[in-house]
């Protein structure tokens, strides 16, 4: 893929089994003669100017060969107006001209404006060729901010166009109606430009279109494939949908469109867990993170909590020096958009963000050459992060899953679910689910309670099918016996009311355990004394309130304590950062020991976390060993899993 950075693959220390080098992709059967082509059609790769008696190279001539023979359009771009310097009259404008074109080729329309705005021959441009020099003009309109203008200039090019400039034209009519918002259009753009493409590039492009799909809804993909009268670009949004709403068909559809450029190019089998951690890659070049938060008051003091967390790993060296800069990514598409522009005007390596949701499909314009993107969220369910973004969250979908481990390594096989009948209720309960019955185990029975919910008598008696054994005398209920244990999705408020009544309803005795955000972070005797025995998941840095002073990572909480009143946001922050700076060890399969977690990186590019365990008792969270019985506690209330002889002591930023 001549434009985009070499992907990063595991790699293991050369020399043991199974080692992986780092490679460029090479799509089959592309010759050295086709590649030669390819640079003269899309990398405006003329001769680099040479006088008669074959004096020695300059330096702009000597980096132009050096780009041309690299394949880089982007360096090509840079060398040809570097040249230009030392050329007057019709050879200056042709280089940079032909400056404006690779840039455009390489697909970094940044580099490109940038670039329109440094040429000083644009009144030549026209005698070169009036095509080109419109589609220049249009160019420098987008430089300017007049988009809706340099649409227009664009689209009255008159057809047809030498391939070269007709691709340059779908690449810059696409990118616009990105950058205004309308992915479904740019995507046609990018599929009518494919069969221009030589097949060396069109990988690229498939990621693009592909990433552009990826922020329209589901529903809307559907509309379109329906109404289209293009089969080809019917079928990329069938699988679009295929993807989204039943992955395990994409088989299916493939065996359906054996001839399609997707399954050709093996772009759909990017698709896979395998393609997809093809996909993500390390920053190829020095250059500052930006980080994207939202700055409204809504948000502002979530976004200042992250921040310090940020901060302070940063002064701690987890990004090895790096600047940092903070960029407002407002709350919608358009702003989200506009802050990544921003990001990547400022030469960004990495972007950290964004944290909402419905902006997380933005994160696709980076393209293959654009800076490493760490979303701060997960997608919405049913939907995906671009190609190549690494998701890193403190997902309580992640706590339930890691909830049904713990539950089934304690020995537990038969549980019954109450979780709250609202999205993130139905969320984590599905997802506890899911993952207990690939370990093994049996999910017996569930049931909700509204949000606002006080008394859970009828839920309860319910679930647990309590009897009463005393015929006159005082209550004394019995539950069933098919259940090992019970996994309680709720929060903090919400768990300290249901616990009293599961012990009131007789099951004093039966395992319980919740999630992570059932602690605040901070010690609180009265709000946590109503938990009692309940077993979550924790961030390591929490366990340090309890735990008092000797913990290893009290500096790290009480720095966080300084911040704001939600810790955990700051450990967020700090582990963002921490993956920001250890890219390379997560895709070579290492950890990192993290302030909220052991962190690993998936196949498909999350960021999982291992927490600690604590269980509540007397009102403290008492840390928990890390498997074994639940019933294990460590001595003096301190967890082997946080002495120092055990875990690692602190942060390696």
């Amino acid at each position: 893929m001549p434009t985009s950075p070499r992907p990063i693959t595991r790699r293991r220390p050369q020399g043991s089994p199974g080692s992986y080098r780092l490679t460029a992709r090479v799509m089959p059967g592309v010759m050295p003669a086709i590649v030669a082509a390819a640079l003269l059609a899309l990398g405006g790769c003329a001769q680099v100017p040479q006088s008669g008696d074959r004096a020695p190279a300059s330096p702009a001539q000597a980096d132009l060969s050096q780009a041309i023979e690299a394949s880089d359009p982007v360096a090509i771009a840079r060398a040809r107006m570097a040249l230009s310097q030392d050329l007057t009259g019709t050879k200056r404008a042709e280089q940079q001209l032909l400056a404006l074109e690779a840039a455009i080729d390489g697909h970094d329309f940044p580099l490109a404006r940038e670039l329109y705005q440094q040429a000083d021959t644009q009144s030549l441009w026209e005698r070169i060729d009036p095509h080109r020099a419109a589609i220049a003009r249009g160019l420098g309109q987008w430089a300017q901010g007049d988009r809706a203008g340099a649409m227009r200039t664009i689209h009255r090019i008159p057809l047809p166009l030498e391939a070269s400039t007709e691709g340059r034209r779908l690449f810059l009519l696409g990118a616009m109606e990105a950058e205004a918002g309308h992915p479904l259009r740019a995507a046609r753009y990018y599929h009518a430009v494919d069969d221009l493409l030589p097949p060396g590039q069109r990988d690229a492009n498939h990621a693009r279109l592909w990433n552009l799909l990826i922020e329209v809804p589901a529903e809307d993909l559907q509309q379109a494939a329906s109404s289209t009268s293009e089969p080809s670009f019917a079928a990329w949004l069938d699988l679009a949908v295929t993807y989204r709403q039943n992955p395990d068909a994409l088989d299916e559809w493939i065996a359906g469109h054996p001839d399609h450029p997707a399954v050709e190019s093996g772009f759909v089998d990017m698709l896979g867990a395998g393609g997809a951690m093809q996909s993500l890659r390390a920053p190829s070049r020095q250059g500052p993170v930006a980080v994207l938060l939202p700055q409204s008051e809504k948000y502002a003091g979530i976004s200042r909590e992250i921040r310090q967390g940020i901060e302070y790993a940063a002064n701690n060296g987890a990004l090895g020096g790096r600047e940092l800069r903070f960029i407002d990514s407002g709350v919608d598409q358009m702003s989200v958009r506009v802050a990544l522009e921003e990001a990547r005007r400022a030469g960004a390596a990495i972007v950290i963000g964004p944290l909402l949701k419905e902006q997380l499909s933005a994160l696709g314009t980076l393209g293959p050459n654009g800076p490493v993107a760490i979303a701060l969220n997960t997608p919405a369910r049913g939907e995906s992060l671009p190609m190549g973004v690494i998701g890193f969250s403190l997902s309580p979908e992640q706590d339930a899953r890691a909830v049904a481990r713990r539950m089934w390594e304690d020995g537990h096989r038969q549980a019954a679910i109450f979780s709250a009948s609202e999205s993130l209720g139905e969320r984590t309960r599905q997802a506890f689910a899911d993952e207990f019955a690939l370990m093994g185990g049996e999910v017996v029975d569930r049931a909700g309670f509204a949000p606002k919910q006080t008394d859970f008598t009828k839920e309860l008696r319910g679930l647990l099918r309590v009897r009463d054994k005393s015929k006159n005398g005082p209550f004394q209920p019995v539950i069933r016996d098919d259940l090992d244990a019970i996994f309680l999705a709720a929060s903090g408020d919400q768990l300290a009311l249901i616990v009293p009544q599961l012990d009131y309803f007789g099951a004093e005795k039966l395992p319980r355990y919740g999630l992570g955000m059932a602690y605040s972070g901070n010690p609180d005797r009265r709000a946590d004394d109503d938990k009692d025995r309940v077993i979550i998941p924790v961030e390591p840095m929490l366990l340090a309130g309890p735990a008092g002073p000797e913990h290893p990572l009290r500096p790290a909480y009480e720095r966080a304590q300084l911040a704001g009143p939600l810790p955990r946001l700051f450990a967020f922050g700090a582990d963002a950062a921490q993956v920001a700076g250890r890219i390379e060890t997560l895709l070579d399969g290492g950890t990192v020991q993290g302030l909220t977690g052991t962190l690993s990186l998936t196949a498909t590019g999350l960021v999982e976390r291992q927490p600690r365990w604590g269980r509540f008792r007397d009102g403290r969270l008492v840390p928990l060993s890390q498997g074994g019985s639940a019933g294990a506690l460590d001595p003096g209330g301190t967890g082997t899993n946080d002495s120092p002889a055990t875990e690692s002591p602190a942060l390696t930023f």
